[in-house]
């Protein structure tokens, strides 16, 4: 039996990592849902983005990207494994932040694009 995996909001994991990239697009809308194991906790995870906002009340935007870009993304692990001494406001992952590749860009394979 695999002992639980304490949540740990201190775990940083750098290296780049390589999910599968999957772009949903719904007119000029499109989804970016990158999917794969969090190295941290070994659990398998997803994460969604999209891109571009609108403006805050006073101007200007948050601090989301406005189209994909070549950069890594930064997430929280989002798996829904039940880890031990998990904030119950944190309601999915190990807490460990994770760098994971941007999508391909057009023409490479990103997996499916309904």
């Amino acid at each position: 039996m695999t002992p639980p995996i304490e949540y740990d909001p201190d775990a940083v994991h750098t290296p780049v990592l390589t999910f599968r990239w999957v772009v949903r697009r719904n007119g000029d809308d499109a989804q970016y849902e990158a999917s794969g194991t969090c190295p941290v906790c070994t659990c398998p995870m997803t994460r969604t983005w999209t891109f571009g906002q609108a403006p805050v009340a006073k101007g200007g935007f948050f601090g989301r990207r406005e189209e994909p870009g070549a950069e890594p993304y930064y997430t929280v692990c989002q798996c829904r494994t039940l880890h031990m001494n998990r904030p119950a406001s944190e309601p999915q992952g190990c807490g460990a932040l994770l760098a994971i590749a941007p999508p391909p860009s057009p023409g490479q394979s990103a997996g499916a694009t309904p």
